[in-house]
Formats: C-alpha cells, sequence, structure tokens
C-alpha cells in the first residue's frame, strides 16, 4: 500500500484525480486490465508553505460567500491534481486515480466534490491575518472556516445560512453559540470526498471494558485554559496519557472535543501539519481497489455518510459519476436519488412525515458501499420504512423512476480468470404508487422481512487477485 500524508489533517488517503469517460487510455495512472487497478495516477501533492509559513489566501477573485463560488473557480483556487477536461468539472472538483477494466470497457476511476462543498473554492479570494505560533496557526477568519495553502485543503466548507462552513447546523451561528458558552469551543469539521474525517488518534492500549483499541476521529490535541489564555497540547499516539490524562475522557480544568477550536473574536486554532500527521488508516488509501464503483445510469448519484463523532447529520462524499469508477472509501454511507445536487441530499434537516422523524432518510434509496475490506450494499431502512414511505406517498413525495436505480454487483474470480453475478438490488412501483425494495441472485439475502430489504455483502479476496464491481444502472 502507498501512504501518503496529505496536509495538516494526516490523511493518508491518496489523491484522485481523473480523465474523460471516453478516453481508452489511461492518462496519468497505469492502465489496468480486469481485477487490477494502476497506482501510479495519484494526484495531488503534500500541502506546501511559503518562505513564511501557509498563505491564508486561497487565489484570485471569487465570491467567497456562504453559498459557494460560482462554478469552477479559478485554477488559483482548484488544488492539486484537478482535471477540468471532464463533461462536468464546472459542477465537480474531480480528481484521477488510476483505471480499472470492466467486461473488456475501461473506465477511470475518479472521485467528484461538488465547487460548492471545496474550502478553496469557496474561500478564493480571502486573505485571513494568521499568527503563527510553534504548534498551531491562529486565524482571524471571523468564525469561518478558514482555507490555508497546504494546511486544510482537504477540509470541506457546509453551505448553511449561517454556520459559516462548519459541520453544525446551518442555522446554528458559531459567534451565537460561543457567546452562549462563554469562551471558546472546537466546532466539528467535515473533509473532501475520498478522505477520512480528518484528524485522528489511536491508542494501542484497549480501554477498560472496550476490547478494541480506540480510534478517535478528528482531535489530536487539547486546549487547556491557563488564566486568561490557552495552551495547545498535542496527544502522542505512543503515549496518549502524556500529559495526565487519557483520552478522551474529561478531567478538570480541561476539555477535549471535536473540530478546530474558535475563541470569542472568531479566531480559529489550526494545528501545524508536523503535529498531527496520525493517519486514520495506517496502510492508507486502497491502491488495488478491491472494490469500485461504476455509474452506467443516465445521472450523477449522490452520496453522504453519517458525520461521527458529531451530530449523526449527513455530509457530502463521493459522487458516482456517468461513465467513471469510483473507488472503495470507508464509512457509512447513504446514497442520493440519481440527478440529485448533493445541497439535496446532504441535508441536516427533518424530512420525515408528521410524527416520524426522518432528517434526511427518506430520500436515500441505498446504504453502504465498499472498501478495502469488502462490499456491503444494501436498501437503505429510511426509504424502505413502511410507515414513512406510506406517510410520504400520502404526501405526494413520490420518486419518479428517473430519480431511481438498480444495483448490481459482480464478483472477479482472479485465479479462475472469469466474472460472476452476485445479484441486483432494485425497486418496483406498485398500484398505489410506492416504491417496494427487490433483490435477487446467489448472493442476495434478506436484512429485514418487515420492510423487505436486501443485502449483498462479502470479503474481497486480494490474495486470490479477486475484485468486486458495483455496477449502477438506470431502472
Amino acid at each position: 500500500m502507498n501512504t501518503r500524508k496529505l496536509g495538516a489533517f494526516g490523511l493518508s488517503m491518496g489523491l484522485l484525480a481523473c480523465g474523460s469517460a471516453n478516453d481508452s487510455e489511461a492518462t496519468d495512472g497505469a492502465e489496468s486490465t480486469e481485477g487490477s487497478a494502476g497506482t501510479d495516477g495519484v494526484g495531488g501533492t503534500e500541502g506546501s508553505e511559503g518562505p513564511d509559513g501557509p498563505t491564508s489566501t486561497a487565489g484570485s477573485a471569487g465570491s467567497g460567500d456562504s453559498d459557494g463560488p460560482e462554478p469552477l473557480p479559478p485554477d488559483d483556487c482548484q488544488g492539486e491534481g484537478v482535471d477540468n477536461s471532464t463533461p462536468f468539472s464546472d459542477t465537480y472538483r474531480v480528481i484521477h486515480l488510476a483505471d480499472t477494466t470492466f467486461e473488456g470497457k475501461p473506465y477511470p476511476i475518479v472521485t467528484a466534490m461538488p465547487w460548492t462543498y471545496t474550502l478553496s473554492a469557496v474561500q478564493c479570494g480571502k486573505d485571513f491575518p494568521v499568527e503563527e505560533t510553534e504548534t498551531h496557526y491562529i486565524v482571524d477568519s471571523d468564525f469561518e472556516v478558514p482555507y490555508l495553502k497546504g494546511v486544510t485543503d482537504e477540509v470541506a466548507w457546509m453551505p448553511g445560512a449561517k454556520n459559516k462552513g462548519w459541520a453544525i447546523g446551518e442555522n446554528d451561528d458559531p459567534a451565537e453559540k460561543i457567546a452562549e458558552n462563554g469562551g471558546m469551543r472546537p466546532f466539528v469539521y467535515h473533509v473532501n470526498a475520498g478522505y477520512e474525517y480528518g484528524y485522528s488518534t489511536y491508542n494501542q492500549d484497549p480501554l477498560p471494558n472496550d476490547p478494541i483499541n480506540f480510534t478517535g476521529f478528528r482531535p489530536t490535541w487539547v486546549v487547556h485554559p491557563e488564566g486568561d489564555a490557552y495552551k495547545m497540547f498535542f496527544l502522542i499516539p505512543e503515549a496518549p496519557d502524556s500529559q495526565g490524562f487519557e483520552w478522551p475522557r474529561h478531567g478538570q480544568g480541561w476539555e477535549l472535543n471535536f473540530g478546530l477550536y474558535v475563541d470569542p473574536e472568531g479566531r480559529v486554532y489550526v494545528p501545524k501539519p508536523e503535529q498531527a500527521t496520525v493517519a486514520n488508516h495506517d496502510d492508507g488509501w486502497d491502491d488495488y481497489h478491491a472494490c469500485v464503483t461504476i455509474n452506467l445510469a443516465s445521472a450523477p448519484v449522490p452520496t453522504t455518510r453519517t458525520q461521527f463523532p458529531g451530530n449523526e447529520s449527513y455530509y457530502p462524499s463521493e459522487t458516482f459519476l456517468p461513465g467513471y469508477a469510483s473507488a472503495g472509501a470507508p464509512g457509512h454511507k447513504y446514497w442520493g436519488h440519481k440527478g440529485r445536487p448533493m445541497e439535496e441530499v446532504a441535508i441536516w434537516e427533518d424530512d420525515g412525515a408528521p410524527g416520524l422523524n426522518s432528517p434526511g432518510n427518506f430520500h436515500k434509496p441505498y446504504s453502504g458501499g465498499c472498501d478495502r475490506a469488502g462490499y456491503n450494499f444494501a436498501h437503505a431502512e429510511g426509504f424502505t420504512w413502511p410507515e414513512l414511505r406510506a406517510a410520504r406517498t400520502e404526501m405526494g413525495d413520490i420518486p419518479t423512476r428517473e430519480q431511481l436505480y438498480k444495483i448490481t454487483l459482480y464478483r472477479y474470480l482472479g485465479q479462475e480468470d472469469k466474472t460472476e453475478l452476485l445479484g441486483t438490488l432494485s425497486y418496483e412501483q406498485q398500484a398505489n404508487q410506492e416504491w417496494i425494495p427487490t433483490g435477487e441472485g446467489p448472493e442476495v439475502h434478506s436484512l429485514n422481512d418487515k420492510n423487505g430489504r436486501f443485502i449483498v455483502n462479502g470479503p474481497v479476496f486480494q490474495d486470490r487477485g479477486d475484485h468486486v464491481f458495483a455496477i449502477i444502472e438506470d431502472i
């Protein structure tokens, strides 16, 4: 595996980039055969610093408003490895990782993030005052998620009315929250598609009553009040209790929580790259591409993942672009309707029916996905919830056939050089207009008999040369 530490957030999730869906030749990555993929096409570079430390301006003109930039921001605001030759580049930051082949046809493996969620694009043209300390930067961004070139490159911007880019409620104002709290406090951020949550720490010893070693997402530091000031400590992976306490416990006079700290004046405390390079996944991105998703449908399919730790609402993940493959990535994924923009899928507020609380669930027909460990595709519980489905149908909220799609999984057996069908997950519309989940195939089994959910899951044996392909198609 090729582990790459990128920027301050120690994200060992190699950048992805993209070539044209119609290209039959590999662009930057090695050309692959069925059941294999190139690993040399990793775009992007390590976060770089200028002579006086990282710059806080993203580039030339841009709106920088909470609603996000105009499509396709200036070159200086796009980051490394972006390919703008694709049909989707005006809307998405598309980056190519490698190539794969399915049934004799090559597909670029890419990641796609809407520009409206890309921090460097949203903050394009803004230049925040930065104070540098030995361990971190203090950015006077007026409570906004700041863009520091080479430091927060893979942090995402969350559009919203008042949240200023933070992964909190879109109507939550960080300045108001701090005023209520009476002091500095952390706010959770999100990251670009293809990356794990951000900072993380790993406890080598099992916690009491916890049989596994604990991996904590986002924080690798604590902020300890000392008089009127705050001192930032960094946890050491080999000795997480080196500061006199063991994360994630709370002790008297200090606080450890998730996110970046913001003080009452709106300054954001951002750890330096060398102080926060603990990657969540020891081996980095899955260069083997054990499982990929290929979109053969007529429109993009946005996917989300739950924010945990955090408020467990839905935030952007991969967008599956027509004609392209997407690499497997960790995280609890929920898939949106085909052709809907991410802003309508990665929602925070409740979209259920009266008396049926369902924050964002009903508009997500599938859940799961795949990564290096294997594949796990299923009908989503919210979309198939019988009472909610009936209530939404009665309200007239009925997905169209164009918005839904089916997923068919195939497994390529390397030792036998053949491809076998695993199964298909789909939906059928009934006479009363409700969409009922269906599943068929040798590896499909019932996940919940009450609402008819089905699942296809299992491991991928890389030592045998096996690969799994999840094919999205129109119904």
